[in-house]
């Protein structure tokens, strides 16, 4: 599995390029700089784009994405609803070229595992930061949108969040056995069990 990591917008938001050896790939949070995130797909199949959480910054690409790959949309059940929803997207102050309302073309659960090439991808609910918010899984690492950050977590002051919600998903993120490359929604990568023993969201989570 090769990872490229493109950091993009206002809000310096990481969009991943995700794809195996025969360059079937997927693109994650395609944040608000198209021309970037095409220009890296070049020679790469893209066969979906996969959103964390219908948050601004990380879709603002979206449908100019979607229309020059043809690729289809994949986000939560739980947050698909934000796609089509204009006015949330466009009342945040770094949204200069108005967005239009996107609507996804699949909808995921923890039940659900998304096949491209050889990778297989799984869905973990992290609900708190928005209400749909999820991990992402692949072989080693796990793609978490602005729920898990190096040493943080994603901010709890926006119309959906909840913060007693995001610990507890934190908690059943740190509860998972073994160790994964954390690719964060922004800042650097990290690990989970570095996470477990440094972010006091995790390492402290019962607390909180």
């Amino acid at each position: 599995m090769q990872i490229q990591t493109l950091i993009l917008g206002a809000c310096h938001t990481n969009c991943y390029l995700v794809s195996d050896e025969n360059q079937n790939a997927v693109i994650i949070d395609p944040a608000d700089d198209a021309p970037s995130i095409l220009r890296a797909a070049q020679g790469l199949r893209v066969h979906n784009l996969l959103v964390t959480h219908g948050h601004t910054d990380h879709i603002l690409a979206l449908e100019a994405v979607r229309q020059r790959l043809g690729a289809p949309i994949v986000i939560s059940k739980a947050d698909a609803w934000r796609l089509e929803s204009e006015t949330l997207i466009n009342q945040r102050p770094y949204v200069t070229i108005p967005y239009r309302a996107v609507k996804a073309d699949i909808q995921v659960d923890e039940t659900s595992v998304l096949t491209v090439g050889a990778l297989s991808f799984r869905f973990f609910p992290m609900p708190g930061h928005t209400e749909g918010s999820m991990a992402i899984f692949c072989g080693g690492a796990v793609f978490t949108g602005d729920t898990l950050l190096k040493r943080g977590r994603g901010i709890v002051t926006l119309p959906g969040a909840d913060e007693p919600l995001l610990n507890r998903s934190l908690r059943r993120l740190a509860s998972i056995p073994g160790d994964y490359d954390i690719y964060p929604g922004h800042g650097p990568r990290t690990m989970l069990a570095q996470e477990r023993a440094e972010n006091p969201y995790l390492c402290c989570a019962e607390q909180k």
